[in-house]
């Protein structure tokens, strides 16, 4: 590894030496030559860029090599012309998306001859001959044309290769401290917190969680990119992949739209578990304007987006046993909520999502150098039983969650001279998030594989974050590189309210030892003290990364990135440094095949959420003198434990106290990637990518326990568990992604993605999860939660002739178009377990060989050798089809009506989620449960969406 001084001598070496520079996140970037009609070069001929949509001019000269340069341009179509001297003016029309890397050659024509516009279905598409990382751009139509199930901005992702929605077998509808709906998605089966979105190139990142921190409307979306593997320099701060989106500007013509989405259960098909169809009612409505407040120089943009969802969701306690807990409740005199039967086999709780989004964006142009946009976003959200409840989580164990966020944001681009740009962004966010138990006055209690009820302790109820952001970025073109330089400086202001097993915490192994003891608990632990914590995290990235076209055919990027993190009572890992380089390479004069290869260093950050245990604990030490939310653990036997329901008032002096770290000299997780792809243009519009992708994880965090034996005792007989948050832990992943992609043509658009791929790791999902033995780390070594072999989706969208008709055929034929998406997804793994705990005080999972755990062998000692892997269970796969109709009526030349119908899982297939993985205390692999591997969730059934849209 690099030391300090190294990285930082190293870094200085490639900002002087001026030889490296990158594309851009926010907008396109376009190389070009201009060519006499023999092929020569010309220099020194002026090149304009002139936006179609707002009329704006982008202009440059050729070098004296003929080259030339436009670094940031805003997406969208635009016409390229070059005038040289004594030759006809030429002209090429090219659609341009968010993070193009496009080469162009502009040839001239004789005197005389007429000027010619290159058209290619009306506009040019060339592949990116300077791209060499791996990524898919999803397109206007894709965003505003597909059936979306709640019409998520971040759903946009899984149309790529390589993405799928994480394995946290939850049914929550926000996870952790994030209040974007979702349990988060994964890239190239990375865990979700490893992965960055970037919104208008500034971070959109809750960092507590390392999750998406905010919301957006789907109108807003301009442009969605998903990048897998072998990011540019620019992108830091996460291992797994990035998205990248674009918000949408006004344009020179005024254009509104007014829509309203409506469903109800009269439209659904019945819940395969309730066997009912379950109340619903949502309607998802809004309004967007956009158009110049003064033509061809500035533009105004917004949208008001409100949800409405009322609806039921499912606990799949079975009746009979939650009427034997309730049952023992009265007979003990328990003073906390009984649980909920209802008919059937399954209970029904209202659960409730409302939200706001309201988006403005303003765009000027102060000269032909000078432009500035400004953009403000406001988010409000209320949502009643969104979190803990559901599956086997009885209702009292829910939680709602409220959360606002405001956010302004602005970025300039300056042209300092013909070859040299400058590009500021800067952002404030405030967010504030609130998620209030259901429950207040009772401990938390799980039977494991049965049921979870009272207080809700696994997430943070409040959090409050102050976020500010600035970016400058530096592009100079020298020759044949062009050099990008940027500073990136983030600060966040946290503070984190997580009240743990303050109202204490029972875990039972099974049913019976519920029913039978009052000390047949696997665990007890309850927590004092003050249960917030406030932490600043300063992050500072640097970069530089040159784009360098080596041959007309072959384009090298290569970059550094160098980032540091500033943790309260954690020593900052300064090797941080992050070698990129890649490549892309045109093999044939037609242009028509790309080779794109690469190979870097992606460091992740770590999250807020995982520090602020530690902080909470004892100020990360073992100082009970520290102690802001001490944590008292207790198995039935020790000192002071407790008889179920009681709970502790004050702290038993002669109880242990368990403390979690994070350790001082942690590293930052990284990934090593690798990728080789080609790309060959099929026709005109239509594209094949194939890719091999491959990351190396390493240093990945997650908790281990310190003061364990082997044998259930411990080194320091004075503490109970000590479990440090470490970098210990690795993965690894393999994929073969294909993509065949129809950009919009006449008769519509598709796209197809699937991907084969194997993910191998030695830690859950969570950061917070435990090896099952704290001295054998390969023992854990199994599937990745999220390794899933197959994905599969195929979207399109198909549409008769829009064009104005007179005839009575004309007005019965013209105006429909018919989209959907179809997901397949094959079967995702699970850890199988026993309910009970090893002598580490670590999960337990069956022994091999048909070994009775009520008999004395080493997996009940807690040696692992003998018990089954990690995540062999096989879990359920996934397939939808969702489908969407519309006609489009125009009731004038600029008014147009649309009508939509929607489907969701069009074929009402039963989609079974969250297998139960307790297997029980019988033999293994002969004797289970009876509920092990039954599915706890599902897939919503059938449901149907209305919609109308008015447009001008």
């Amino acid at each position: 590894m690099f030391t300090r001084r190294a990285a930082l001598a190293a870094l200085s070496l490639f900002a002087t030496s001026a030889i490296y520079a990158q594309e851009t996140l926010t907008s396109a970037s376009v190389t070009g030559r201009v060519l006499d009609p023999s092929g020569a070069l010309i220099a020194q001929t002026p090149v304009t860029a002139r936006s179609v949509a707002t009329n704006q001019n982008y202009t440059t000269m050729t070098d004296e090599r003929g080259r030339f340069r436009l670094p940031f341009l805003p997406v969208g179509e635009y016409v390229f012309t070059a005038q040289p001297r004594g030759f006809q003016a030429t002209s090429l029309r090219v659609q341009l998306g968010v993070g193009a890397a496009l080469d162009l050659a502009l040839q001239a024509t004789v005197v005389g001859q007429n000027v010619t516009v290159e058209v290619v279905g009306g506009t040019a598409l060339p592949l990116e001959a300077n791209r060499s990382q791996i990524s898919e751009t999803v397109h206007q139509g894709e965003v505003t044309e597909l059936p979306y199930n709640g019409r998520n901005y971040l759903d946009l992702a899984l149309l790529a290769p390589g993405v799928s929605p994480t394995n946290t077998n939850s049914t929550q509808t926000f996870a952790e401290t994030s209040p974007v709906i979702g349990q988060g998605y994964s890239i190239n089966s990375q865990r979700n917190f490893s992965n960055s979105f970037v919104v208008d190139g500034l971070s959109a990142n809750d960092d507590a969680a390392g999750l998406a921190g905010n919301s957006y409307g789907m109108d807003v979306v301009r442009e969605f990119q998903v990048v897998t593997s072998g990011g540019q320099a620019e992108f830091g701060r996460a291992m797994g992949g990035y998205f990248n989106i674009v918000t949408r500007s006004g344009t020179n013509d005024l254009h509104g739209t007014a829509y309203g989405f409506l469903r109800n259960q009269r439209l659904n098909a019945q819940n395969p578990l309730s066997r009912t169809t379950l109340p619903l009612t949502q309607g998802q409505y809004g309004v967007s304007l956009g158009g110049p407040l003064r033509h061809d120089r500035s533009f105004l943009f917004g949208n008001y987006e409100g949800r409405r969802l009322n609806t039921n969701g499912i606990v799949t306690i079975s009746p009979a046993n939650a009427t034997a807990i309730n049952n023992r409740l009265n007979a003990l005199g328990f003073a906390g909520p009984r649980l909920s039967v209802g008919t059937g086999t399954t209970t029904l709780y209202p659960t409730t999502v409302h939200s706001d989004n309201l988006f403005l964006r303003g765009d000027h142009r102060f000269s032909d150098k000078d432009q500035l946009t400004l953009r403000y976003s406001y988010y409000r959200l209320n949502s009643v039983n969104a979190r803990g409840a559901g599956a086997l989580a009885d209702v009292s164990y829910g939680t709602a969650v409220r959360d606002t966020n405001h956010t302004v944001a602005a970025s300039n681009v300056a042209t300092l001279s013909p070859r040299t740009f400058n590009e500021t962004r800067g952002q404030f966010t405030y967010d504030s998030l609130n998620a209030p138990s259901n429950t207040q006055n009772s401990p938390a209690i799980t039977i494991s594989g049965v049921a979870s009820f009272g207080r809700f302790s696994s997430s943070p109820v409040a959090r409050l974050n102050y976020l500010y952001e600035v970016v400058d970025n530096l592009v100079m073109q020298r020759g044949a590189h062009t050099v990008k330089t940027g500073i990136d400086f983030l600060f966040n202001r946290d503070t984190i309210t997580f009240p743990m097993s303050i109202a204490g915490n029972y875990t039972f192994p099974s049913l019976t030892a519920f029913l039978s003891s009052t000390t047949g608990y696997s665990s007890y632990a309850q927590n004092f003290g003050m249960p917030f914590i406030t932490q600043n995290n300063p992050n500072i990235g640097f970069y530089v990364q040159d784009e360098w076209k080596a041959l007309p055919s072959l384009t090298i990027n290569a970059g550094l990135r160098y980032d540091l993190q500033f943790l309260s009572t954690v020593n900052t890992d300064t090797n941080n440094l992050s070698p990129r380089i890649g490549f892309a390479w045109s093999p044939f004069a037609d242009h028509r095949t790309v080779v794109r290869g690469s190979y870097g260093l992606f460091y992740d950050r770590i999250p807020l959420r995982a520090l602020a245990n530690a902080l909470l604990s004892a100020n990360n030490t073992q100082d009970p003198a520290q102690g802001r939310l001490l944590q008292y653990t207790y198995v039935p036997g020790d000192v002071g434990a407790p008889s179920f329901p009681n709970v502790s008032t004050t702290p038993n002096p002669a109880a242990k106290i368990s403390y979690t770290l994070m350790r001082p000299g942690i590293q930052n997780a990284y990934a090593q990637q690798v990728s080789l792809g080609l790309e060959q243009q099929l026709a005109r519009a239509t594209t094949l990518g194939l890719s091999y992708q491959h990351t190396r994880g390493l240093h990945l965090l997650s908790s281990i326990n310190r003061n364990i034996n082997l044998d259930g005792t411990r080194p320091d007989n004075s503490r109970g568990n000590v479990r440090y948050y470490d970098s210990l832990f690795d993965s690894y992943y393999d994929g073969l992604a294909v993509s065949l992609v129809q950009r919009p043509v006449s008769w519509g658009s598709a796209r197809v993605s699937y991907t084969w791929s194997k993910a191998i790791n030695n830690i859950s999902e969570f950061f917070f999860s435990s090896p099952i033995n704290n001295f054998d780390l390969n023992v854990d070594r199994g599937r990745s939660d999220d390794d899933q072999r197959h994905r599969l989706v195929f979207d399109f969208s198909v549409h008769s002739p829009t064009s104005h008709t007179s005839t009575v055929m004309g007005h019965l034929t013209h105006g429909w178009q018919f989209g959907g998406v179809l997901q397949y997804y094959s079967r995702l793994p699970f850890n199988i377990v026993t309910g009970g705990q090893t002598k580490q005080q670590t999960t337990q999972r069956p022994c091999v060989g048909g070994y009775s755990l009520s008999t004395t062998n080493p997996c009940t000692e807690g040696l692992a050798g003998a018990a089954i892997g990690r995540n062999t269970g096989v879990g359920f796969d996934f397939f939808g089809v969702n489908a969407r109709l519309n006609r489009t009526i125009a009731l004038t030349d600029r008014i147009h009506l649309e009508g939509i119908a929607e489907a969701f899982n069009l074929l009402n297939h039963r989609n079974d989620m969250l297998p139960n993985g307790t297997w029980g205390t019988g033999a293994y692999p002969t004797t289970s449960s009876s509920t092990f591997g039954a599915a706890n969730g599902v897939g919503d059934p059938r449901s149907i969406q209305l919609a109308a849209r008015i447009s001008f």
